[in-house]
């Protein structure tokens, strides 16, 4: 199946996921997506993995419900506390996570190398030579309530003094909100995000179900295979200006649909006129980095 002719879900704690979603639309085949940002409910960094379990197969079951076909845990503590857990219960749905690509940038041999992240997230990555990581508890909480005026964020009220690396690790995503502050801080620092990780990741497995269904004329639906990264050629990623518009305002008070790209998303939860307004505001101003 097409990039085109799937829908593809979006599940964050918040609006960081929509640092995801800009990736995929810009850059991706997708014309359709759902996003279901779980404000409510956020910061997600200091939860149990119960508690972030829970979340998670809510989250994807009101992602399925809106349509989406394929789901991306767009949350850096979702993905590398709960992915296995969600995949066995949802074992017909083809379900992705975004993880801070260390791999890739260890191997570019930039070094040493930061990473900042979630609390929950942080605990999971440390131990990797060369890699030095930083839990930052509130930041993400800082720039949800900054949404529409994220120069409000003070970096560095949050990361204090630190030894300049040579290549810093963005581990959550709403941290890819904020890249030029991170930019500005380390100016001599390779500022990497796992969004295109995750969307190459995506397109593997759609090439290898168009093999299979093309091998297997009576098939249909997906199957599903392992994780796949590339490290080599990357997408080069470039700031886009915002070509959007409001496609229809839907009556109920839990949806709200928009055209970004010329692509059509669709924003489901109690937030969804929030998250809907935050990437209408952010999109055009996005820098997206490597």
């Amino acid at each position: 199946m097409a990039e085109k002719d799937v829908t593809i879900g979006f599940l964050d704690s918040g609006a960081g996921g929509l640092s995801v979603l800009d990736c995929f639309l810009k850059h991706g085949g997708f014309y359709r997506a759902v996003y279901f940002g779980d404000n409510d409910n956020a910061p997600y960094g200091g939860k149990s993995v119960r508690e972030l379990t829970a979340l998670a197969v809510s989250g994807v079951d009101k992602l399925l419900s809106a349509g989406a076909e394929i789901a991306v845990l767009a949350c850096g503590t979702l993905s590398v506390s709960t992915l296995t857990k969600v995949r066995k219960i949802f074992p017909r749905t083809p379900v992705f996570g975004v993880f801070p690509p260390v791999e890739r940038c260890l191997i570019s041999g930039r070094r040493p190398a930061a990473l900042f992240a979630t609390p929950r997230t942080a605990a999971c990555l440390r131990g990797a030579e060369g890699l030095r990581v930083f839990a930052l508890p509130d930041l993400a909480k800082d720039i949800e309530d900054n949404l529409f005026s994220l120069g409000n964020v003070c970096l560095g009220r949050h990361i204090g003094d630190t030894v300049d690396p040579a290549a810093v690790i963005l581990g959550c995503t709403h941290y890819a909100l904020i890249a030029d502050a991170f930019a500005f801080r380390f100016p001599q620092a390779k500022i990497y995000f796992g969004a295109e990780d995750a969307l190459r990741t995506v397109r593997a497995f759609l090439r290898y179900n168009r093999v299979f269904a093309e091998g297997n004329a009576g098939e249909r639906g997906f199957s599903q295979c392992s994780d796949h990264f590339a490290y080599k050629n990357a997408i080069p990623l470039t700031t886009f200006d915002a070509k959007w518009k409001e496609v229809q305002k839907i009556g109920k008070k839990c949806e709200k649909t928009g055209e970004f790209y010329g692509k059509t998303v669709k924003f489901i939860g109690d937030c969804a006129e929030l998250n809907f307004r935050a990437y209408a505001n952010i999109c055009s101003k996005f820098t997206n980095p490597a």
